[in-house]
């Protein structure tokens, strides 16, 4: 299968409209199995049950690159670093990144944040990778178009906030494609009411100007000596532009 390795000129013009875009293609089933397998490997090995802050039935793995530099060819694959520069701007650093799990009657998530500023210029966006297909059924994101750059309409149209929005869209995605939105986008995650695993992994690439979520300067000797060169550049640790929320 050949993967998608640019973002094309529709696929920027719906990020920038709508506020998000299905990127199909960037993974190879065969590296989507790879990718859940070595999620479920670190979700025993390190135990992570006692350290997972999500809401019951999902196995959420915390800044999972300081578990496994597995996925750092993801993490800067091309199209994706291309959308995270039409949202944020040329300079683009790793915000963090999570495995997400949602397993068989996982509850769906509340439409967020619904206190985020609106309107460019942007300071962050989102990627989630698809291990396996996103469906009605099994959860898929839902987001509402174009809040992104202004919920007016949005918010007052909204009665509560788990319930359905009557502009929301659900974004089914196919295994291997890549669900990626502007993070002042409204959406959530929706109940998964199927009997298979729902497997992610999210990650938030930002402007040099926003703090970074995780503190990559803390990550294990052995990790950091795993990164490669652009790895490194995109955690800030080859520059003085990182920044770490207090």
């Amino acid at each position: 299968m050949e993967t998608t390795t640019q973002l094309t000129t529709t696929m920027q013009e719906q990020l920038e409209s709508d506020g998000y875009v299905v990127i199909p293609d960037v993974l190879t089933e065969a590296r989507c199995d790879e990718l859940s397998a070595e999620m479920d490997r670190l979700w025993i090995a390190h135990d992570l049950a006692q350290f997972s802050d999500d809401m019951p039935g999902v196995r959420f793995i915390n800044n999972s690159l300081a578990f496994s530099s597995s996925m750092q060819q993801e993490l800067l694959a091309p199209a994706l670093l291309a959308a995270a520069r039409v949202v944020v701007g040329d300079q683009v650093l790793l915000n963090l990144v999570n495995g997400r799990v949602p397993g068989p009657g996982a509850a769906g998530q509340p439409l967020h944040d619904l206190t985020r500023r609106r309107g460019r210029p942007f300071d962050k966006c989102n990627a989630i990778w698809c291990l396996a297909d996103f469906t009605q059924d099994n959860g898929a994101t839902r987001v509402v178009p174009g809040s992104h750059l202004d919920d007016t309409a949005a918010l007052a149209s909204m009665t509560d906030p788990y319930a359905p929005h009557p502009d929301e869209v659900i974004v089914e995605a196919p295994k291997g494609s890549v669900v990626f939105h502007n993070s002042h986008l409204i959406h959530s995650g929706r109940p998964n009411v199927t009997a298979q695993d729902r497997p992610s992994i999210h990650a938030a690439y930002s402007r040099p100007s926003m703090a970074t979520h995780y503190d990559w300067t803390e990550l294990p000797a052995r990790i950091s000596g795993e990164l490669s060169d652009p790895m490194l550049d995109l955690l800030g640790l080859r520059s003085d532009s990182l920044r770490v929320e207090a």
